[in-house]
């Protein structure tokens, strides 16, 4: 029993490692389409954690579905048919990115963590999975690329949707403190208000195919006139 707890111990200090938003995959450098609704005064201070917590239900609850996916492709035995099943489940994210902008930003994280954790961890399905998308030309989604991960290292669905959840909100809060007057305090409070909506995402994720929660036009149009601004601090 011991054993088994260090264990899991473990698996969770190595999905923790890689949820941190320092992780060198460039993260930092994109807003998801924050940046257009900042300049066009949707966006502030005031009307941030209400705008962060329909995010995390409608996007968040997207990203939360494919990544529950990928986390079911990380069982071995299931592995004959993994190589099909992981095109199809990233062609399948790549179509319902409507925005350019969003989707290659996604695309470029997917693909940089599964190289940097190739770097740290020895599994066949992550040597497989490059290698497919590298065959099908497919796009690796970063949200995907996480649940598999999660599922290879042992950690469950639900901690390992969360803790991508978790990551995502706290770059999107670290962006708006580069875009408005927002301090730390402010920021602090915001993050510790909307944990329960973490967990309230991650249930939902059970329940839901990803087909029905696919509805965001808000963040979809911004991300889609972000290369008309006039300057920008982020890529996307």
């Amino acid at each position: 029993m011991q054993g088994s707890l260090q264990l899991d111990y473990l698996a969770f200090l190595r999905l923790a490692q890689l949820a941190d938003s320092a992780l060198p995959i460039g993260s930092t450098a994109h807003s998801f389409g924050l940046e257009s609704l900042v300049a066009e005064g949707y966006l502030t201070v005031e009307t941030l954690e209400a705008f962060l917590q329909e995010s995390l239900l409608e996007a968040g609850l997207l990203e939360s579905c494919f990544c529950r996916q990928s986390h079911h492709l990380s069982d071995h035995e299931q592995s004959a048919n993994f190589s099909t099943q992981w095109v199809v489940l990233n062609d399948r994210m790549s179509a319902l990115k409507t925005a350019r902008e969003s989707r290659t930003a996604s695309a470029t994280l997917g693909r940089r963590f599964l190289q940097l954790v190739r770097t740290l961890e020895d599994d066949p399905l992550l040597a497989m999975a490059q290698q497919a998308a590298k065959e099908q030309r497919a796009e690796l989604h970063y949200s995907i690329v996480f649940g598999l991960v999660g599922g290879i290292l042992g950690v469950d669905a639900a901690t390992t949707v969360l803790a991508f959840l978790h990551q995502s909100l706290l770059a999107q809060v670290s962006a708006c403190q580069r875009l408005l007057p927002l301090g730390q305090s402010q920021a602090s409070a915001i993050l510790w208000r909307l944990k329960p909506v973490l967990l309230e995402v991650s249930e939902r994720s059970e329940q839901y195919a990803e087909k029905s929660v696919v509805f965001t036009p808000l963040i979809d149009t911004a991300s889609m006139r972000h290369p008309q601004l006039t300057t920008r601090l982020f890529i996307s």
